[in-house]
């Protein structure tokens, strides 16, 4: 674990439980980050992570699991890129400050 610090703390990523996505939120996590994974499930999480389930169909719903998230992160796989203009449409109106799509 490196000693850098983080400029932003409170994150989302969508595709979180999946194999890169995990990684991401593992490493966030392990910084000192608070972590919210965007899922259509309430799977799993990885320790020191909360899955919010989610219908990325929903923009009501999407803003609601974003509120107070600064940097929301898409680490969907192929099959969800159809979600991602929904997904940073729901980044801006909930207030975050950074939108890093896949």
């Amino acid at each position: 674990m490196s000693s850098s610090r983080l400029i932003y703390t409170k994150f989302a990523v969508a595709g979180g439980t999946g194999g890169i996505g995990v990684l991401i939120v593992k490493e966030l996590v392990a910084h000192g980050a608070s972590v919210v994974i965007l899922s259509r499930s309430a799977e799993t999480a990885p320790a020191g992570a909360t899955v919010v389930a989610v219908d990325y169909a929903d923009p009501s719903s999407l803003v609601k699991a974003l509120a107070g998230v600064e940097v929301v992160i898409s680490a969907l796989a192929a099959g969800g890129f159809a979600a991602q203009p929904a997904l940073a449409d729901a980044a801006k109106a909930a207030g975050a400050k950074l939108f890093v799509p896949s």
